[in-house]
This record gives structure tokens, sequence and C-alpha cells, in this order.
């Protein structure tokens, strides 16, 4: 009985290490790691025009930077079966001069992607803010106006705002009109003059004879301008000659 016993469990051991053994290989075979060139083979063949700058295995991950047109990323790769676990962006693409300018998008393009949220382009202007290439339109969006800035490289949306309103100016009040006393008369070297004021008086006396007044004032009448030259005459009455300023001609009235 002891002998049968020992047998039974000696036959139980070997079953389970052959089980573990098994288990063992199955782990080990299904655990194993691609290799380096194999995953930036992948990288390269996924994302072409791509350049990895660095690669390293973290945790069964391949982690890798890699260059493109439109910018630095970092892409984490299963280090065992080749899936992408995740793709982020870290930054813009730092070539600069030409290699930089050969990647913005031009007027057209950015308005067709401003389009597909807007409902019309009223402006756009390609400026530089903060080392960096923004196209910059006003648009309008269901009956408002907004100022979109564009990534002028990417195409993405930097930032959206309503677009102020400029305000209104209120009206001037007019002030009330200051009754003149002296309106309707002109400064005498404002008003035009062909003949002189001693021309006028003598005009004045071939039609009346007298003394002149020497305060001679010049006035517009209906328009016309006048010398006004007061006469006292010899049988002591008073006159007023008014000679047109142009033309010479004298009208006169006498005082009653």
């Amino acid at each position: 009985m002891r002998r049968k016993g020992l047998w039974i469990t000696l036959g139980l051991v070997v079953i389970a290490t052959f089980i573990i053994i098994v288990t063992w290989q199955g782990v080990t075979t299904s655990a194993k790691t691609i290799t380096k060139d194999d995953a930036l083979s992948l990288i390269e063949e996924r994302y072409k025009g791509s350049k990895v700058t660095n690669i390293e295995l973290q945790q069964s991950a391949y982690h890798i930077k890699m260059t493109r047109e439109s910018g630095i990323y970092e892409v984490s790769l299963n280090a065992e079966n080749g899936d992408i676990i995740s793709l982020k962006k870290l930054g813009d693409n730092s070539s600069g001069g030409d290699d930089r300018n050969k990647t913005i998008k031009n007027e057209k393009e950015i308005e067709s992607i401003l389009l597909l949220s807007s409902d019309d382009i009223l402006s756009i202007s390609k400026k530089t803010e903060n080392q960096k290439d923004v196209y910059v339109a006003k648009v309008l969006e269901n009956k408002e106006e907004y100022i979109v800035k564009v990534d002028a490289v990417t195409g993405s949306i930097v930032s959206k705002d309503k677009a102020e309103k400029p305000k209104e100016e209120k009206p001037k009040e007019e002030k009330p009109k200051e009754e003149n006393p002296e309106e309707g008369k002109q400064k005498e070297e404002d008003r035009p003059v062909a003949i002189s004021k001693d021309e006028a008086i003598k005009i004045a006396l071939e039609h009346v004879k007298g003394a002149v007044d020497d305060d001679i004032e010049i006035e517009n009448i209906g328009g016309q301008t006048y010398y006004l030259i007061e006469i006292e005459t010899d049988d002591d009455n008073e006159a007023t000659v008014q000679v047109h300023t142009l033309t010479g001609k004298a009208t006169i009235s006498f005082d009653d």
C-alpha cells in the first residue's frame, strides 16, 4: 500500500511539473518583444516622411520621438505586437527659413477651413505673432461678427472672439445761433470792391452837392454791396447816397 501511494504521489508531481513547464514556455513565447529595428520600420512605414530622433523601450512599450513637416510628435508603440498605443504632438517644427515657409498654407486654404464653420469671410490677413505665422480673419457667423486667428502652418483655430461693435457717437448738440446785430454787414476787407472810397465820394458828389460825413460804411443790401455816403446839402437837408462797390451806380434817398 505504501509503495502504491508513493507511485501516485510521484505521478502527480511529474504531471504538475509538466504543466508548469508548458505554461512558462507559453508565457515566454507570448511575451516576446519586437526589436528596435522592427519598431523603427513600423514607424517609417506607418508615418511616411517622418524622421525618428529618439527611441526608448520602457515597460513593454517603445517611446519614439519623430519630426514631421507639421510638428514634433511622440509615439508610444506596443513592444509585443507593434500596435500604436498613443500619438501626441509635442510642439511645432522648429526648422526655420525656407523649409518652414513651404509648410505655410495659402489664403485660399485658410478660407476653406474658415468656411466650414462660418457663413462668410469679411476680411483676412497674415501676421506674425510670438514668432508664429497666423491668419487673422473677420468672419460672419449667425449674423454675428467674430475675429478668428488660424495657425498658418497647421490650419488649426488659435482663438475666436466676438468682434466689438464700434461705439455710436452721440450727435453733437448745435448751439442756438446767437443773433448778431451786425449780421448782414460785412467787413470792408471781405467785400468785393472795384471802386475805392474816394471814387465813391466823387460819384456821390456828382449827384448831390454838399458836405460828406466822414463815417462811410459798406453794407450788404439784397446780396449787393454798397458804400453808404451821407451828405448834408447846402439847404440843410440830409441825403444818403448808395454807391455800388462794383458798378459805381448811385441811388439817392433824402431824409424827411
